[in-house]
């Protein structure tokens, strides 16, 4: 619940009614929520080096930091064998995992303010190339929200430790996303999320 804090007020109002969810999500899968928090707060960082540059002056921040917290709302919806499985998925498990991002978006949207919300929740899996789901958008066509909030996400995941995958550091993950720029990522963001990431070390 902490995340919820930095949230800002005008989006935390609305916000308050979906307490129950991430209580839900942590009680499901702890390692979920700590990575939705680890997702939100660097997002949040990351907006706000860029509004402090005069940058994404057209993101509404409390959009972009809800769905960042948001992101995995509708792994509440997966089998707790596929969320939990300390070992690759098979093609039908991916799949099934990979519903969960529709999932979420079905649960949120109809929640007063968070249409746009709902909209960075659906498409963070899809692809600037647009090999991704659950629609299969791409480039422009991709919500900006949604095409932050999967730069860090992959980030997020490349840095943590799983049952089936050992962390990378952050110069590697780093370099796999600069190499997906224009393929599973907006190269312009990518750019943008490297300058960033090289001014936080500093």
């Amino acid at each position: 619940m902490d995340a919820l804090k930095s949230v800002p007020e005008k989006s935390r109002r609305t916000l308050g009614l979906l307490q129950n969810l991430i209580q839900i999500i942590s009680l499901k899968d702890r390692a979920t929520l700590l990575h939705s928090n680890r997702v939100h707060e660097l997002t949040r960082e990351w907006a706000t080096y860029m509004h402090r540059r005069f940058e994404w002056t057209e993101i509404d921040l409390g959009t972009l930091e809800t769905a960042a917290l948001l992101h995995d709302v509708g792994k509440i919806g997966i089998l707790d064998e596929v969320l939990q499985k300390p070992s690759s998925l098979t093609a039908e498990e991916r799949e099934h995992l990979e519903q969960h991002s529709e999932i979420g978006y079905q649960m949120i949207r109809d929640y007063p303010g968070f249409s746009d919300v709902s909209l960075g929740i659906r498409h963070h899996h899809e692809r600037w190339d647009g090999r991704g789901y659950p629609l299969g958008l791409k480039a422009t066509n991709i919500p900006v929200q949604a095409c932050i909030i999967a730069i860090v996400d992959a980030f997020d995941a490349m840095t943590s430790t799983r049952p089936y995958q050992s962390a990378r550091s952050e110069a590697e993950a780093l370099a796999e996303i600069q190499k997906e720029a224009g393929r599973q990522f907006a190269p312009d963001l990518v750019a943008q999320f490297v300058r960033f990431m090289q001014a936080r070390r500093t």
